[in-house]
């Protein structure tokens, strides 16, 4: 099976260069409006290896800590007088799975942390079983304010000073 793809991989290889490449450079080919070359040079190794790489801008906590993938990086302080929190930093990931973490341009040290213990808060049952209140006679009804109520005194009121005009 690998042999009739390497085959086919070369037979297409040949084709490209014997037959659709000439064709195509015929047909489409243009010379330069200017003599100058405004190509850049290839980037090197630094560059490169910045430049295949995963970036993820995360805030950071007022803790420090950075939330990744699932994962939490606590950053390491760089100074007493500098504090980052609520700071946008960049997660980068390489294929290799390394992790760096980047604030405004500058590798960050960390280490990596457990995730913070939630707090469990207990399931509090209802006094009355919902599905049993029906059948208690404990429906809700609408409140309507008895005659007595000061809402419905002064609605009595405002009528009587209308009438009265």
């Amino acid at each position: 099976m690998r042999r009739k793809q390497m085959a086919s991989q070369a037979e297409a290889n040949a084709y490209l260069e014997s037959e659709y490449l000439p064709e195509h450079n015929r047909r489409f080919a243009r010379e330069a409006a200017r003599p100058e070359d405004y190509h850049r040079r290839a980037p090197g190794p630094a560059e490169l290896h910045k430049i295949f790489r995963l970036e993820s801008e995360r805030t950071l906590s007022d803790d420090w800590v950075v939330r990744y993938e699932n994962r939490f990086f606590q950053l390491e302080p760089q100074s007493r007088n500098y504090a980052p929190a609520r700071g946008r930093v960049a997660v980068c990931e390489w294929p290799d799975g390394r992790v760096e973490i980047e604030y405004r341009g500058r590798a960050v040290p960390w280490r990596e942390i457990a995730a913070p213990v939630r707090a469990t808060v207990p399931e509090v049952k209802p006094a009355v079983d919902a599905t049993k209140a029906p059948m208690l006679g404990i429906a809700k009804r609408k409140w309507v304010p008895p005659p007595d109520h000061p809402w419905r005194q002064a609605a009595r009121s405002g009528a009587e000073r209308r009438a009265s005009w």
